[in-house]
């Protein structure tokens, strides 16, 4: 791909971030052209259709996300793991606030969601599993518990501001790790 086409691509994805995350999934294509600095039949020729612009954006970021799971369902020490996750999940809502929830509203207009949510779920159960039984965790410790966690952690980003944002989440995961890990 030629450099000034590539760039393109990466402006208009950038743009449809903007635009999707102020005004939502509906929001005109010709508002991300524009913003994106390029006309909207350049728009159309890198993305056909709002699908393939949701699932270059949407898709590029879910499939970071589950990379990042997936590192963490491989540290050989699953607490690490789990923490370190925990840490870049915030990191990562931090620098694209709002992601989360568009890509969970959109979900039926992201052709790789699916995919994704299935394998999110069987990593975050394999997590679970090894840090239940590292005895890291209580027994009843599951999936369901792990996307509590998670939705604390977005609850805190959300209200925070941004200057409190990283400083209360991380004092949230201190005090969650030990309150559920086991001595």
């Amino acid at each position: 791909m030629r450099k000034d086409v590539a760039r393109n691509r990466e402006r208009i994805i950038d743009a449809a971030r903007i635009v999707f995350r102020e005004h939502g999934i509906s929001a005109p294509v010709a508002t991300i052209a524009r913003i994106a600095g390029v006309g909207t039949a350049t728009l159309y020729r890198h993305f056909p259709s709002r699908d393939d612009l949701l699932t270059a954006m949407f898709g590029d970021q879910a499939r970071h996300r589950i990379a990042v799971l997936d590192d963490a369902v491989a540290d050989p020490d699953p607490w690490r793991g789990f923490v370190r996750s925990l840490e870049t999940v915030v990191e990562m809502e931090m620098e694209n606030p709002g992601l989360s929830d568009a890509i969970v509203s959109q979900r039926h207009a992201i052709p790789v969601y699916e995919e994704l949510r299935v394998h999110a779920v069987a990593a975050l159960a394999t997590l679970a599993e090894r840090l239940r039984d590292g005895g890291i965790v209580g027994e009843d410790f599951r999936v369901a518990d792990i996307l509590l966690i998670l939705a604390a952690l977005k609850g805190i980003t959300d209200t925070a501001g941004e200057e409190n944002a990283l400083p209360r989440t991380r004092r949230f995961i201190h005090h969650l790790a030990h309150g559920i890990k086991r001595p």
